[in-house]
């Protein structure tokens, strides 16, 4: 199992190193840092859900074996608890390929993260 902070660390760094910014188009909240972002209380177990399925749609593989839960104080009433059927590597990837795909210019709306999960949440 992919421990849930390693892993968060790990996409912090790659929003960083690729210069990604989110912006919320909230006034006073304009942008979110990306080592928030990242954590497994926030955006994390959407860009893995995001991830897992566009490496099912490219692969025709198996899912991740994310373990999610509800949970009423994250941003997204869910948590990360584990990665378990996937290297941090390949997830790590997915998760670019599927930024870059809804980045503009290496910005990326809150907006656009939400029709994604909506258009996958179909």
């Amino acid at each position: 199992m992919t421990d849930p902070d390693d892993f968060a660390r790990a996409v912090h760094i790659m929003l960083d190193a690729r210069g990604y910014r989110f912006e919320t188009g909230i006034p006073g909240l304009e942008t979110i840092p990306s080592w928030r972002i990242s954590q497994p209380d926030m955006l994390l177990p959407v860009f893995l859900r995001l991830a897992e399925e566009l490496w099912r749609q490219d692969t025709g593989g198996s899912g991740f074996g994310l373990h999610i839960v509800p949970d009423e104080i994250s941003l997204t009433g869910h948590r990360l608890i584990g990665l378990f059927h996937v290297p941090a590597a390949i997830a790590l990837l997915a998760i670019d390929a599927v930024l870059r795909r809804l980045a503009d210019d290496h910005i990326l709306t809150l907006d656009a993260l939400a029709d994604e999960a909506m258009r996958v949440a179909g």
